[in-house]
Parts: structure tokens; sequence; C-alpha cells
């Protein structure tokens, strides 16, 4: 940013977000932080069925984008079984945020 004076006319990269530069801005997120990314989804296990389960992963933005992508960094979340409505899903993950807490991590939504 500083070699455009600040102009983003191209974002290359989660780093180059508004919210991740708001929240370094505000003194949210400093170089000591680790950044994590929380990926959900549904999965349809049988051809003629709706969605059975949702899985969460979490991935290490830490790394440079050619190595964040690999098995090595994606970090499993969970499988939560069941056709889920969506309004209840907020639960479960509820759960793993509050676990992060529990670790003294610094959880910014």
């Amino acid at each position: 940013m500083a070699e455009n004076d600040g102009d983003l006319s191209i974002y290359k990269d989660v780093f180059w977000g508004s919210d991740y530069l708001d929240a370094v801005e505000a003194g949210d997120i400093s170089m000591d932080d680790m950044c994590l990314m929380f990926s959900i989804d549904s999965a349809q296990l049988y051809e003629k069925k709706r969605s059975d389960c949702y899985i969460y992963i979490w991935l290490l933005l830490d790394r440079p984008p050619h190595q964040r992508y690999k098995k090595k960094y994606v970090l499993p979340g969970a499988i939560i079984p069941g056709q889920i409505i969506l309004g209840n899903l907020d639960s479960f993950i509820s759960l793993a945020f509050t676990t992060l807490q529990l670790s003294k991590m610094k959880v910014a939504l």
C-alpha cells in the first residue's frame, strides 16, 4: 500500500481487504497476531438426498498464498451431522469460537 499511496485498485489477497486493513489500523491486529479464516459448507453425502452435514475448517492465513491451502495448513474443525436448519447452525459455530477464546486467543469477528 505504501508503494501505491494507499490505493488498492486490485485486491490480491485477503490481507488487502478493508475489514483486515481497518482492524490493523485500529490496532485490533498486530504483527504478533495469528490470523485464521473460518470456512463452513454443507455436504451432500448421497446423490439423491439433501445435504446431510456441514463441515468446517480453519485456514492458517499466516502462510504465503502458495502454501496456505496445502493440507498441512488447513486445520479440521468439525463435521456437524444431520439436516440442520440454518438458524440452529449458530449454536455449533459459537462453540468453535468459544473454544478459541478459552484457549486465550483473541477472537475478532
